[in-house]
């Protein structure tokens, strides 16, 4: 079953397209990588999904829908220099946001409410974080913090711009560990990830874009160096050996 249907999808930044004419259809419970150089518009790719970029053409349907309709079935994580770590808030209360689309538009959060917070706190091991505030945080609880929000909104889509960036190898372990768990439930994960040594061992499939798609598929499929090589125009001086990779 396809959850998300992309067509002919086109965005610009200042006249000039970030991404052009990208058509994928997404697959009901799989965790998909997006990688592409820096530049490629993997970023841009999810947020056009979300509706949060004007498009130049093409469209998106969630479920059939337009995205508006079908908000409190999705979960972004932005990267974490888009959030102000500045604002007064802890990570309980962070956390609770998560909340917001389950709580009637004239109340208060329920027990009900306050017991998914809890439990997301404690399946992202941060329940002692609770009370402090997220600018005090290391990297990884931060990371772990807005992850355990996402997941307290209890969607059908999650949506991760480079979860990995910046987290010790344990927060690593336990979203790789979410990741598979969201998996098993049917829900649909779909992440930028900019380390490529880790996408066979994370990632059911891949999108491959440099602008354009290059190429969609099973991991073990359309991971190849020519594929990787196509992608990344050659530019892959960061990697000792792409045959490593596979």
């Amino acid at each position: 079953m396809n959850v998300i249907s992309i067509k002919n999808l086109t965005i610009s930044y200042h006249r000039k397209p970030a991404i052009r004419g990208i058509s994928l259809e997404i697959e009901k419970g799989s965790i998909i990588a997006i990688i592409g150089p820096n530049g490629a518009g993997k970023s841009t790719l999810l947020k056009g999904i979300l509706g949060l970029l004007p498009f130049d053409s093409g469209e998106v349907k969630i479920f059939g829908e337009d995205v508006d309709k079908v908000r409190k079935k999705i979960s972004y994580i932005p990267q974490r220099e888009q959030f102000d770590w500045d604002f007064p808030i802890n990570v309980y209360e962070l956390v609770m946001m998560g909340r917001y689309a389950h709580i009637p538009f004239i109340g208060f959060p329920r027990r009900k409410d306050k017991q998914v917070v809890i439990n997301c706190l404690e399946k992202l091991e941060i329940e002692r974080c609770a009370t402090r505030q997220i600018r005090n945080l290391s990297g990884g609880q931060q990371q772990r913090a807005f992850i355990a929000r996402a997941l307290a909104q209890e969607s059908d889509i999650y949506f991760m711009d480079e979860p990995f960036v910046g987290v010790d190898a344990k927060t690593e372990k336990s979203i790789f560990s979410l990741m598979n768990e969201l998996k098993s439930e049917g829900k649909t994960i779909m992440v930028v990830h900019h380390d490529l040594s880790k996408i066979k061992g994370y990632y059911d499939k891949v999108i491959m874009i440099n602008q354009t798609l290059i190429a969609y598929g099973n991991t073990n499929d359309v991971f190849t160096p020519e594929l990787i090589n196509k992608t990344y125009g050659g530019r892959l001086t960061i990697l000792q050996k792409t045959e490593e990779l596979i």
